[in-house]
């Protein structure tokens, strides 16, 4: 059954298609208004309404916000939601850390910029980093998974729950 997954922006929209493509597994992915978990409820809810999931997926970053606010906002927006099989993932800086942590790259979570550190990987191979859905669903196809998951724990947490039936 499909997966309804909520995120923050076209490029983390993108990079989450592409990761779907890779497991094989079909998701309809949505953009929250304002990039605000309350937001991102009420989006659930009408979403719900009109077809039915078989889970419910919110990821946010914790970019602009400490992990337990971002947690304590994620939680809280998703006890609002009538569903069975409800996660909140939560994004180590940006999703640009799994990118890079699919790159190889050691303590990709910890990065404090990710976003800076794969343009100049990108630049080193002649490419440019544009924030666009195309471009990061690329990306994600692309990557080396395996190593994403030793390089990433929160990925490999989005990936379990994406699998699990």
């Amino acid at each position: 059954m499909t997966c309804l997954i909520i995120v923050e922006g076209q490029s983390d929209k993108g990079f989450i298609k592409g990761i779907a493509d890779r497991v094989g597994t079909q998701v309809h992915v949505l953009l929250m208004r304002g990039n605000k978990p309350d937001k991102a409820a009420r989006l659930i809810r009408v979403t719900l309404r009109q077809r039915s999931y078989g889970k419910v997926i919110l990821l946010k970053d914790t970019h602009t916000k400490s992990e337990d606010k971002v947690r304590k906002l994620g939680e809280g927006a998703l006890k609002r939601v009538p569903h069975p099989s409800k996660h909140l993932i939560i994004v180590k800086e940006a999703i640009e850390s799994w990118v890079l942590a699919g790159m190889g790259e050691r303590g990709a979570e910890s990065i404090s910029d990710p976003y800076s550190r794969l343009a100049e990987l990108l630049a080193r191979e002649g490419k440019t980093l544009v924030k666009s859905e195309g471009l990061y669903r690329e990306l994600a196809k692309e990557m080396d998974l395996r190593a994403a998951c030793r390089n990433s724990a929160t990925l490999r947490e989005f990936l379990n729950v994406l699998r699990d039936p």
